[in-house]
Formats: C-alpha cells, sequence, structure tokens
C-alpha cells in the first residue's frame, strides 16, 4: 500500500512538469524524500518488532478458557478405601470393605490454558520451535495432595491445575539431503493432539498417531521425506509414501546431583531406563485418501506390583497388602488409519469438505518373570476401534463432529492426558461416544461445545502397567460424562 501511495505521488508530480529541468529537480527531491520515508519504516518496524525483523523469531498465543460439567459413576463391589504411603517408597492398600455401595461424583470446573510458542527459521531447512504452557483450574485446588502423579512430565500440560509455567515443546526439525527430503529432530516433540484428537480441538495434526500415542515425550525422529522414495520408483512419488522413525526416553534412571544415601551425582536409583522406539510409515496418501500405520516398542514399563507372595496372597482374600512401584515388563503397539479428507469427487460441497476415519489399534504386554502387567503374569493382547467424522457446519467457519471409540479389555493406549477430564476416549475399556461443535465468532477467536459419554466395561483405562491396570478390580468407574464448553483466542 505504501508503495502505490509512493507511486501515485510521483505519477502526478510528473504530469505537473512544465520542463525537462523541472522535471529532474523533482525527481532528485522526490527520491530523498523516498528514501528518508524508507528509513523512518525500517526504523519503526524495528521498534515495533526487533526480535523478528532482526533474528526472524515470530511468536504466536493461544488463550482457552474452559467450563467442564463432570460426572462418573462407581460400581458395586467390594475394594480398599486408602492408600497409604510407606517411607520406604512403598504403599500399603489398608481400609477394606467388602461392600462397598455405587457412587455418584459430580463436579464443575473452570480452566484457563495460555499457550505461547515461539519458532525461530534462520533458514529454508532449519526451523526451531518452543512452546511453553499453563494449565490451571480457577482458584486454589488440592491436587498436590491426593494427586502425587499430576505433574509428571509426559501429562503436566494436559492436566489442569495449578498457574505453574511449563516446557511443553522444545526441538528443531534440519532438512537435508536431495531436495532437502530428510529431516532429523530432537528435542521435547510435539507428541499430543495427533491425528484424529486434533479434530475435536480444531487444531492441525501433530505426530503420532493419537489412537495409540497421546503424551508429551523427549527423544528423537528422523524422516525419509517422499521426494527421497520418489527417487526410487515414480509410484512412490504417486502414492506419497514417507517414513518417520522416533526413539525417545520415558523415565531416566538417576539419583540426582545430591542423593541422600550418599550416592554419586546422577548415579542409577533402583529402576531402570524407560525407552522406546517405532515408526510412522505412510504407505500410500494422494491428498484425498491415505493410509498411515504406526509401530511403537516400549522397555521396562512401571506401575505398582506386590512386595511379597504373601501380599498377593492377602490381596486375594481382602486383607491389607503392600505394593512398591516396580519395572513390570515391556510393550509393543500397532495403529493403522484409514482417512478420507473429502468423501467422493463432486457429490456436494458438504462430502468434499468432510474427514472421515478408521483407526484400529493393538497393544501387547510381555510382563518379566514374576512379574504382573495389567493384573497378569502373562502376555496379554487388546484391541481398539476409533470411528468417526468431522464435517462442516451450518454457517462459513463452524465444524461439527462425532466419535465412537470401542476397546477391548486389555487394550492399553500410550496416553494420560487427552484433553478430557474424565479420561481419555483412546485409552477406554469399553464404548465412547462423543460429539462436538466448534465456531468461529470473528477472525482468532472462536467457541464450542462438546459431550463425551463413556461406559466402562473393565477397570483400569487410564491407570500405568501395574496393580492399577488391572481389568479384573471389582470397583471401577462404570460410566462417566462430560459437557464442555470453551471459548479461545488464538493469534
Amino acid at each position: 500500500m505504501k508503495k502505490l501511495l509512493l507511486s501515485s505521488v510521483l505519477v502526478a508530480s510528473l504530469f505537473a512538469m512544465n520542463s525537462d529541468s523541472d522535471i529532474n529537480t523533482k525527481i532528485q527531491k522526490l527520491e530523498k524524500e523516498i528514501q528518508t520515508l524508507k528509513s523512518e519504516l525500517y526504523k519503526t518496524q524495528n521498534k515495533l518488532n526487533p526480535i523478528a525483523a532482526n533474528n526472524h523469531l515470530f511468536f504466536s498465543l493461544d488463550i482457552r478458557t474452559t467450563y467442564d460439567a463432570i460426572r462418573e459413576k462407581t460400581t458395586d463391589g467390594m475394594g480398599y478405601t486408602t492408600i497409604i504411603p510407606n517411607p520406604d517408597g512403598s504403599v500399603t492398600f489398608s481400609g477394606f470393605n467388602p461392600n462397598i455401595p455405587s457412587k455418584t461424583y459430580t463436579n464443575q470446573i473452570f480452566t484457563n490454558r495460555v499457550i505461547l510458542t515461539g519458532v525461530a527459521k534462520p533458514s529454508d531447512n532449519l526451523k526451531a520451535t518452543v512452546r511453553i504452557e499453563a494449565n490451571n483450574m480457577f482458584g486454589m485446588n488440592s491436587n498436590n495432595q491426593y494427586s502425587p502423579y499430576n505433574n509428571i512430565s509426559w501429562v503436566a500440560n494436559e492436566t489442569p491445575d495449578d498457574i505453574n509455567i511449563r516446557l511443553k515443546e522444545a526441538f528443531f526439525n534440519y532438512h537435508f539431503g536431495p531436495n532437502n527430503g530428510l529431516m532429523f529432530s530432537a528435542g521435547r516433540r510435539p507428541a499430543t493432539e495427533g491425528f484424529p484428537a486434533n479434530l475435536r480441538a480444531g487444531d492441525d495434526p501433530n505426530s503420532p498417531l493419537a489412537h495409540l500415542i497421546n503424551m508429551e515425550f523427549d527423544g528423537f525422529s528422523f524422516e525419509i521425506g517422499n521426494d527421497i522414495f520418489s527417487t526410487i520408483s515414480d509410484k512412490f512419488s504417486d502414492w506419497g509414501t514417507w517414513i518417520k522413525f522416533c526413539a525417545g526416553r520415558g523415565y531416566s534412571s538417576s539419583k540426582g546431583k545430591w542423593p541422600y544415601d550418599g550416592s554419586p551425582a546422577y548415579s542409577k536409583d533402583n529402576f531402570k531406563n524407560t525407552d522406546f522406539a517405532g515408526f510412522i510409515l505412510v504407505p500410500y496418501d494422494d491428498g484425498q485418501y491415505s493410509l498411515w500405520t504406526e509401530t511403537v516398542w516400549a522397555w521396562n514399563m512401571k506401575g505398582y506390583n506386590f512386595v511379597t507372595q504373601q501380599d498377593a496372597i492377602n490381596a486375594q482374600n481382602g486383607l491389607d497388602f503392600n505394593a512398591s512401584m516396580q519395572d513390570l515388563g515391556n510393550y509393543f503397539g500397532f495403529n493403522t488409519i484409514f482417512k478420507a479428507d473429502g468423501i467422493g469427487d463432486g457429490i456436494s460441497d458438504f462430502l468434499d469438505n468432510t474427514t472421515a476415519f478408521i483407526s484400529f489399534a493393538l497393544s501387547k504386554t510381555n510382563p518379566k518373570s514374576g512379574k504382573q502387567m495389567l493384573g497378569s503374569t502373562d502376555s496379554k493382547t487388546g484391541t481398539s476401534w476409533w470411528i468417526g467424522a468431522d464435517m462442516p457446519g451450518i454457517g462459513d467457519n463452524d465444524r461439527f463432529g462425532v466419535n465412537f471409540v470401542r476397546g477391548s479389555k486389555y487394550w492399553r493406549s500410550m496416553t494420560y492426558g487427552e484433553d478430557t477430564l474424565i479420561g481419555s476416549i483412546a485409552a477406554v475399556r469399553g464404548k465412547a461416544y462423543e460429539v462436538y461443535y466448534n465456531a468461529e465468532i470473528i477472525p482468532h477467536l472462536t467457541a464450542g461445545l462438546r459431550a463425551t459419554y463413556i461406559k466402562y466395561d473393565y477397570a483400569g483405562s487410564d491407570a500405568f502397567f501395574g496393580l492399577a491396570g488391572n481389568p479384573d478390580q471389582q470397583v471401577y468407574i462404570e460410566k462417566a460424562s462430560d459437557i464442555r464448553a470453551y471459548i479461545r483466542y488464538k493469534f
């Protein structure tokens, strides 16, 4: 616009001239004025945004205020009413009650989530991203007293609690090789709100696929893009084939800088490292129809287990027993999704703008000798189906969607922090039903409604791999619902 105004002034001035000398004089004067104006604009830009102007660092802001009305109903049965921590790190399950009646819990919770993102891109093939987040319930709460694992690094940003600012993402992507078709990345990776969980939040998808993994992690990735596959065969170019390898660590065996037992700094504790590795393979993606797969292995998964054989006997007889956090075994998971970004070709505007998908996932435990994973010393296989669609709404900038998930008895998704206060629909052992509606009020300001209902067939859907993940527990959440409303500013 400023260039257009300057050009208009110059043209008008030229037509007003009566001689060549006058024209030359006026042109020289205008050139000086243009240079002066450019200098002033440059100084003004630097004052307004010196970081962006000089170092190519760009910021974005995401503020979301949410209301959740939750309702959870337990089953009838028997169970333990108290969990008592012991000085050695174990816990005692005490206060056995042979007749715990069904009970319904309700609550209304306001939360405020703030995400600040900084992106630096000094060149076309190098980008770094840092994202920090505060996710708090309105007012003070007692989570630190009742939920000792509420702020572990896998889920700290996904579970509303205090107003502390935490690191959500910090990583770089470096592209290299032929046509920059190779990519290496390291740091705290974006691992929540992958497809299809991103649809319900109205966001772009992250990696990995959310049906199998939807929790934060620290690690590495290496991608071989379609440009590389295309050099092997033209078919790969048509198919849109690519693959990404990932590896990370969920628990570091370390006593820290100053161990209280006199051990050397950062020496190993009594646990083993929890590591994982896997890959995302997209064999086909033509822009409309695609097939995605995800495969993952994890080692030394943890959870509470019986301290002695007598504790297991006591538990069977309804007596108090002790349990401690232990390395229990390994894990394998697989997920495949068929997705359609538009159904058919020109049948209707509605179908052209509909995203539909069907996802199948499988999990398999491999307990160490004598250890129990998910309540069993045997290897257990679980499966889950997730079917859904995200569709245009009644206006120009609104969408609504539906989700249905069904998980088997021993299904175990790698997620604790999916954005549903009653639990993860991806991890459900039973059935989950969900509808949502997201709409734009004005540019950068959106609002949404979501209703989630879960019918659990077994216990332990959102638990660790030990006793709490045992599907045969007699007291557990049988039914749960969450009615959510939010308003969100994003720029």
